[in-house]
Protein backbone atom coordinates (compact mmCIF):
# COMPACT_ATOMS: atom_id res chain seq x y z
CA UNK A 1 0.00 0.00 0.00
CA UNK A 2 1.55 3.34 -1.09
CA UNK A 3 1.28 6.76 1.02
CA UNK A 4 -1.38 7.81 -1.14
CA UNK A 5 -3.71 5.16 -0.57
CA UNK A 6 -2.66 5.07 3.06
CA UNK A 7 -4.00 8.77 3.17
CA UNK A 8 -6.94 8.38 0.88
CA UNK A 9 -7.85 5.72 3.57
CA UNK A 10 -6.99 7.65 6.53
CA UNK A 11 -8.63 11.42 5.93
CA UNK A 12 -12.04 10.31 6.02
CA UNK A 13 -10.93 8.87 9.44
CA UNK A 14 -9.72 12.29 10.40
CA UNK A 15 -11.95 14.22 9.37
CA UNK A 16 -14.58 12.56 11.19
CA UNK A 17 -13.19 11.82 14.62
CA UNK A 18 -12.03 15.87 14.17
CA UNK A 19 -15.07 16.99 12.84
CA UNK A 20 -13.37 18.84 10.00
CA UNK A 21 -13.80 18.98 6.22
CA UNK A 22 -12.17 16.33 4.53
CA UNK A 23 -10.25 18.92 2.10
CA UNK A 24 -8.43 20.56 5.68
CA UNK A 25 -6.56 17.21 6.42
CA UNK A 26 -4.03 17.06 4.32
CA UNK A 27 -0.36 15.13 5.33
CA UNK A 28 1.37 18.65 6.30
CA UNK A 29 -2.31 19.38 8.69
CA UNK A 30 -1.28 19.65 12.14
CA UNK A 31 -3.15 17.34 14.28
CA UNK A 32 -3.80 19.87 17.11
CA UNK A 33 -2.81 22.98 15.54
CA UNK A 34 -4.85 23.21 12.45
CA UNK A 35 -7.11 20.06 12.57
CA UNK A 36 -8.25 20.94 16.70
CA UNK A 37 -7.32 17.26 17.96
CA UNK A 38 -7.29 17.05 22.04
CA UNK A 39 -5.84 13.75 23.96
CA UNK A 40 -9.18 12.11 23.58
CA UNK A 41 -9.27 12.99 19.14
CA UNK A 42 -5.97 10.99 19.24
CA UNK A 43 -7.47 8.03 20.95
CA UNK A 44 -10.14 7.98 19.10
CA UNK A 45 -8.14 8.57 15.92
CA UNK A 46 -5.68 5.59 17.10
CA UNK A 47 -9.03 3.00 17.53
CA UNK A 48 -10.03 4.21 13.83
CA UNK A 49 -6.75 3.52 12.33
CA UNK A 50 -6.54 -0.12 14.56
CA UNK A 51 -9.75 -1.01 13.06
CA UNK A 52 -8.98 0.29 9.37
CA UNK A 53 -5.65 -1.04 8.79
CA UNK A 54 -5.84 -4.08 11.18
CA UNK A 55 -2.48 -2.52 13.40
CA UNK A 56 -1.88 -2.13 17.25
CA UNK A 57 -1.32 1.28 17.84
CA UNK A 58 0.57 2.65 21.15
CA UNK A 59 -1.31 5.34 22.70
CA UNK A 60 2.15 7.23 23.10
CA UNK A 61 3.13 6.91 19.21
CA UNK A 62 -0.49 8.99 18.88
CA UNK A 63 0.69 11.44 21.16
CA UNK A 64 4.22 12.00 19.01
CA UNK A 65 2.67 12.61 16.07
CA UNK A 66 2.39 16.18 15.07
CA UNK A 67 0.93 16.00 11.50
CA UNK A 68 -0.95 13.69 9.28
CA UNK A 69 1.65 12.50 7.21
CA UNK A 70 3.18 11.41 10.87
CA UNK A 71 0.32 9.33 11.20
CA UNK A 72 0.31 8.10 7.64
CA UNK A 73 4.15 7.08 8.60
CA UNK A 74 3.18 5.03 11.55
CA UNK A 75 0.84 3.20 9.54
CA UNK A 76 3.51 2.78 7.02
CA UNK A 77 5.67 1.15 9.40
CA UNK A 78 3.15 -1.03 10.48
CA UNK A 79 2.06 -1.99 7.34
CA UNK A 80 5.97 -2.80 6.46
CA UNK A 81 6.87 -4.60 9.23
CA UNK A 82 9.72 -1.85 9.98
CA UNK A 83 8.90 -1.52 13.33
CA UNK A 84 6.82 -2.18 16.38
CA UNK A 85 3.67 0.28 17.07
CA UNK A 86 2.45 -1.90 20.74
CA UNK A 87 5.18 -4.26 21.45
CA UNK A 88 4.07 -7.20 18.26
CA UNK A 89 5.01 -7.64 14.90
CA UNK A 90 2.50 -5.71 12.43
Amino acid sequence: MTDDEIFQLLRPLCARVLSVEPADVTPAADLRRELGADSLDLAELAMSVEDVFGLAVQEEATGRARTVGDVIGLIRSGLDGESRLAGRPA
